[in-house]
């Protein structure tokens, strides 16, 4: 299933969805309604229209990849196994032609160099096979009849012959791999290792620089945060004020009437969430929904205070677009893309799947049954060359 695909994706905007009479103002709704004059109202309004896009383009692909997953185990694993069955009766029916007892559709002849191209026909199919069922002993035992090389030795070369790639690929070491689990994901992750050690020993160079220059400095006091740590402590700090307001007002402990209790709960559990979280448009949106703050109240921010917000909205609105760009990798393989990942694209590509899978799985019962016919045998073996390569061929 897997094919080539672009490295860069551009991601989809959806607009917000239109929220029900019932429920809560969000602060979408309130900014995307007004004209504002200043700069950073024009920022922070565009910051939060953005955010509340990327949110629902997130949860859409969240939902997707439940339902795909789903079409998956109950589409594309049974016609998997189908395949890999039919295949297995190929293997076993091509392992009797060759053997010298084994059934043979009557009247079948074979010369040497049909049976060497037959053979190498057999040891594809087996190698492919077992790349997907190692443990088949039925199988590796017949790989081994026929090879010059055992199953276990060609595995061992092909091993040696990736890890070498790879090594040269990702610039490491992969000499401890033990051959447990998926080499790729084995080198991905020494990559990722050695980028760690690598940025590690450049921030430790970069603290020992720091503190050589403050040395220097004849100051006994403390050297002032840069620009940039003290926006980022202010904006750090709005959050936290807004998370304070919203448990002062919320503390369950503190209500009596048992209904309103378990509301407060619920609510809190949800400002925690996205305290945790960093996310600051749903603090506000549960401010306005406890009646903490009106809509007036947001359109008339201080403009320190819009701009340690808006600060903290553009951290948030690149998590998200990291956050689906992450979603959007399990579908990478379903196909080329050469523009945007859609739904609709991925759909087609897995109902295009389905229909190849089906088809290859009918060829091969077909085959199975036309080959008793040995003039039909004997051309498509022909159809070969002599080395075996069947690229190409449903099999």
């Amino acid at each position: 299933m897997k094919k080539p695909v672009q490295q860069s994706i551009p991601f989809e905007e959806y607009p917000p969805e239109a929220n029900a009479a019932n429920q809560p103002t969000r602060v979408v709704e309130v900014v995307v309604q007004k004209s504002f004059v200043g700069k950073s109202q024009g920022v922070f309004k565009k910051l939060v229209h953005q955010i509340d896009g990327k949110k629902q383009v997130l949860r859409q692909w969240q939902e997707y990849k439940v339902r795909h997953r789903q079409r998956v185990i109950d589409e594309i694993i049974p016609l998997q196994q189908e395949i890999h069955s039919a295949r297995r009766e190929m293997i076993l029916f091509i392992h009797d032609i060759l053997r010298p007892e084994g059934r043979k559709p009557p009247g079948l002849r074979l010369g040497k160099v049909q049976q060497r191209k037959l053979v190498n026909v057999l040891l594809n199919l087996v190698n492919g096979l077992l790349d997907e069922a190692p443990e088949d002993q039925e199988l590796e035992s017949i790989h081994d009849e026929y090879s010059s090389m055992s199953r276990e030795e060609v595995q061992a070369l092909e091993q040696d012959q990736d890890r070498l790639v790879l090594e040269e690929l990702f610039g490491v070491d992969l000499s401890d791999y033990d051959g447990e689990g998926d080499i790729m994901q084995f080198a991905h992750q020494k990559a990722h290792q050695k980028q760690q050690a690598d940025e590690e020993k450049r921030v430790a160079r970069q603290r020992q620089r720091k503190g050589a220059e403050s040395a220097k400095k004849k100051s006994g006091e403390d050297s002032p945060l840069s620009k940039k740590e003290q926006e980022a402590r202010e904006a750090s700090l709005s959050v936290k004020e807004v998370y304070r307001k919203l448990a002062s007002s919320l503390h369950p402990d503190r209500e009596k009437d048992p209904v309103e209790r378990v509301r407060k709960t619920e609510i809190m559990q949800k400002v925690n969430q996205a305290y945790a979280d960093n996310d600051l448009l749903t603090l506000l949106n549960l401010q306005l929904e406890i009646e903490q703050i009106d809509p007036d109240h947001i359109l008339m921010l201080p403009e320190e205070r819009l701009k340690n917000y808006i600060r903290v909205l553009r951290s948030q609105l690149k998590e998200l677009e990291q956050e689906i760009e992450s979603e959007l990798l399990a579908f990478m393989d379903t196909g080329p893309h050469y523009g945007s990942i859609t739904q609709e694209l991925v759909e087609r590509e897995f109902n295009a799947e389905i229909k190849y899978l089906r088809e290859v799985a009918a060829q091969i019962q077909k085959d199975l049954e036309d080959f008793n016919d040995p003039g039909i045998f004997r051309r498509w073996l022909n159809q070969f060359p002599t080395n075996g390569d069947f690229f190409g061929s449903h099999f």
